[in-house]
């Protein structure tokens, strides 16, 4: 999946919910049924406007940022085309 609007939607859900990237961290692994979450480095790739900021996610990663900030996945992401 691809991040929206170059991961503006998750920062100004994160800052809705007044969470850091680790904040965030911790929060994907209690509600990753497997328990481990994401780092809090992917995190930083997730809402990174300049180099660092990747565009393409893993599923259950976005699945997870979505349910750790009580959002849908498609409010926060979109599948690639194609």
């Amino acid at each position: 999946m691809h991040r929206l609007d170059n991961g503006q939607p998750i920062r100004t859900a994160m800052h809705e919910a007044g969470l850091s990237i680790e904040r965030l961290a911790e929060k994907t692994r209690q509600v990753d049924p497997a328990g481990y979450g994401i780092s809090h480095s992917a995190i930083g790739h997730m809402v990174a406007t300049g180099p660092s900021g990747r565009e393409r996610f893993e599923d259950r990663s976005c699945d997870l940022v979505a349910r750790a900030l009580g959002r849908s996945v498609e409010e926060l992401f979109v599948a690639p085309a194609g």
